[in-house]
């Protein structure tokens, strides 16, 4: 029996995956390769795009080599890709400069101009979004103003799916709904750009990309894009989806009732929509879905995973010169001795701010903090309470959600995180409900798959995809106890940080660390 297989493509933060699987789902090989950012100043993130693209090139090439298969046995390829980081390019493709991060800052002038040339109510109607400083659009005012002549000669400000697809082969840039959505540019009613917006603004709508639909067919890979990635020469290419929408598809987050989380270097929670809707608070997003012509509301961490990256980075190097001897992963050490801590870390929060506040506060000056600590503490307390400070974070984003009318039958975990049993743990006993994991832990690769599948008639819809192609495969029931006493800690870690906010702790502090 022949089988058929695609690929999918994540385009994360910090690497890019690229992973094979057949059409029930199931992995065939994967390969990874890391990129770092790069911090010119406080505040500001960025990267190399053309870094980014090499490392592309050269996953793709190892994970064609581990299948075994016949590059033209891989029918079609599908793009996740994080959203919000951008790259301006000339009419050759070329980058003008380094690629500005999502998680970059230097937005706040441009955010307060949209505010008053839009105002935060009008904005937020028509781009479901809050004014802040993750979406593209406000760095793309940034560089008008700083740098004009990058500017002029930008014919698109280009996004990573796009930029990637453009690279692959698709003659033209085009940018999946999803994505689109977030550049805070976008009528999220009709999924086109606000021409409203465009002209308060003054920005350029002929220098964004083409918007289309997810799982569309956009091109083929070139010969000479083949070349590079080992891709066969007419495999198609896909419209994909923003990174967490893609892990909306791959965790089957494609109706009501599901609330999916992906902790990955930001964290995600996630929930379908069969409609645009309006949060009166302006906490939470209203976004596109990868699921052409539905939406899906959403909370945004700006630094989960990438928070314990830093803990095992500066403090954990022991365990991280003894992986080297023993071959373990440093987090099975961090996890282990996690684990031999009790709940709420003895009496130490974490504030999860390491890189500014996203939903529900949306607080561009808060800051990572820890309350509580004690000359009693070791390292391993620290890290409990980075994982339950991130997870606080996430259960007020659910709570938002609840509040806003949103059904919360089922919890999905995926994201690397989900490979650690005590944070799974920890998840269910904050939420007080019980949390599934997926059987491939990396939904965003496989929610671009499965674009790439519908996109190349593989299957009929992104519900029978999903059906075939998504499993769960364990459960973690909530601690009721722990429960009971994580409720004390969660009302402590609200109220911490409103009372730093609304001294104007952190912002004293950023623009301090600014003079």
């Amino acid at each position: 029996m022949k089988h058929n297989y695609v690929a999918g493509i994540d385009i994360g933060t910090t690497g890019v995956k690229v992973i094979i699987f057949d059409t029930e789902g199931n992995k065939i090989s994967s390969a990874y390769r890391e990129y770092p950012c790069t911090f010119p100043q406080s505040g500001w993130v960025e990267q190399d795009g053309e870094m980014t693209w090499e490392m592309t090139c050269e996953a793709s090439r190892d994970a064609i080599a581990k299948s075994g298969l016949a590059p033209a046995d891989i029918l079609a390829i599908g793009l996740s890709s994080q959203r919000c980081t951008f790259t301006p390019v000339d009419k050759d493709g070329m980058a003008l400069r380094t690629a500005i991060s999502w998680q970059d800052s230097r937005s706040f002038e441009e955010c307060d101009e949209i505010a008053e040339k839009i105002g935060a109510d009008r904005y937020y109607e028509i781009t479901g979004l809050p004014n802040g400083i993750t979406w593209t659009g406000s760095k793309i005012l940034w560089i008008k103003k700083h740098q004009p002549e990058i500017y002029e000669k930008t014919y698109k400000f280009a996004q990573d799916q796009e930029r990637i697809l453009h690279k692959l082969g698709a003659e033209g840039y085009y940018e999946d709904w999803s994505n689109g959505s977030l550049y805070g540019l976008m009528d999220i009613k009709d999924f086109t750009w606000s021409k409203e917006l465009l002209d308060a603004l003054g920005i350029d709508g002929d220098k964004l990309p083409q918007l289309v639909p997810s799982g569309e067919v956009v091109g083929t890979v070139s010969e000479a894009a083949a070349a590079l990635t080992g891709f066969a020469p007419g495999t198609k290419l896909v419209s994909g989806g923003g990174d967490q929408q893609c892990a909306g598809i791959g965790t089957g987050t494609i109706k009501k009732g599901i609330v999916e989380v992906t902790v990955g270097t930001a964290a995600v929670t996630l929930a379908y929509m069969d409609g645009a809707y309006y949060d009166d608070s302006m906490r939470l997003p209203c976004s596109a879905h990868a699921v052409a012509g539905k939406w899906e509301t959403e909370g945004l961490q700006n630094a989960a995973g990438s928070s314990l990256k830093w803990y095992r980075n500066e403090f954990a190097i022991p365990e991280v010169a003894l992986s080297k001897e023993t071959g373990k992963d440093p987090y099975d050490y961090i996890n282990e001795q996690v684990a031999d801590i009790k709940p709420g870390a003895d009496g130490l929060i974490c504030i999860p701010y390491f890189a500014s506040s996203a939903a529900p506060n949306w607080d561009p000056f808060a800051r990572g903090t820890f309350i509580g600590l004690t000359l009693g503490h070791e390292r391993p307390s620290l890290a409990r309470a980075i994982m339950e400070g991130v997870t606080f974070e996430t259960r007020e984003i659910i709570e938002q959600m609840a509040t806003n009318g949103v059904a919360i039958d089922t919890i999905i975990i995926s994201g690397g995180a989900s490979k650690s049993a005590v944070w799974n743990q920890i998840q269910a006993d904050i939420y007080g409900k019980p949390v599934l994991i997926p059987a491939i832990e990396e939904a965003t690769s496989l929610g671009a798959a499965i674009l790439a599948a519908k996109g190349a008639g593989l299957y009929g819809s992104i519900a029978e995809a999903v059906e075939k192609m998504v499993q769960m495969v364990g459960t973690y029931e909530p601690n009721m106890e722990n429960h009971a006493l994580y409720n004390q800690y969660f009302d402590v870690y609200k109220d911490a940080y409103q009372a730093l906010a609304k001294a104007g702790v952190y912002e004293r502090l950023v623009k301090l660390a600014l003079e």
